[in-house]
C-alpha cells in the first residue's frame, strides 16, 4: 500500500463524510444508501490510516476497519468508545457487502463521524 499524505487522507475523508450526511439529508425514499456506505466506510478508512501515520504506525495488511480500528486503540484509547457494530463490513477487505438499509447506513454514519472526532483530535483525551 502506498503511502498517501496525511492531510490528502484527511481531506478526502472529509469530503466523503459530507457527501454521505448530505445523501442522509434527503427524504427516505430518495436516498442512495448504497453511496452513504461507500463514503462513510472510506472516510473510516482515511481517518484511521491518517491518525496512524500522524503517529509513525503503517497499516498492518490485511487493511481492514476492524484492523485499523484495532492498531489505533492501541495507540489512543479513545478509540475502545468506537463501536463497530454497524459495520458489517469491518472484516472484508474489498468493496463488496454493502448495507443497503437507510437505517444502518445512518449508524455508520455516526461511527464515521466519531472516528473523525477522534482521529483529528476534536475530542478530549483521557
Amino acid at each position: 500500500m502506498d503511502k498517501v499524505p496525511t492531510d490528502d487522507l484527511i481531506q478526502e475523508a472529509n469530503r466523503m463524510l459530507a457527501a454521505a450526511s448530505e445523501e442522509l439529508m434527503r427524504s427516505e425514499e430518495d436516498v442512495t444508501s448504497h453511496l452513504v456506505c461507500i463514503n462513510a466506510r472510506q472516510s473510516i478508512v482515511n481517518y484511521l490510516i491518517s491518525f496512524l501515520q500522524k503517529n509513525g504506525e503503517a497499516p498492518k495488511a490485511p487493511v481492514t476497519v476492524a484492523g485499523l480500528m484495532e492498531q489505533c486503540r492501541a495507540l489512543d484509547g479513545r478509540f475502545n468508545l468506537i463501536d463497530l457494530t454497524p459495520l458489517a463490513c469491518r472484516h472484508k477487505e474489498g468493496p463488496e457487502d454493502y448495507c443497503l438499509d437507510v437505517g444502518t447506513v445512518s449508524d455508520c454514519l455516526k461511527v464515521a463521524k466519531q472516528t473523525q472526532a477522534i482521529a483529528l483530535d476534536e475530542s478530549p483525551a483521557y
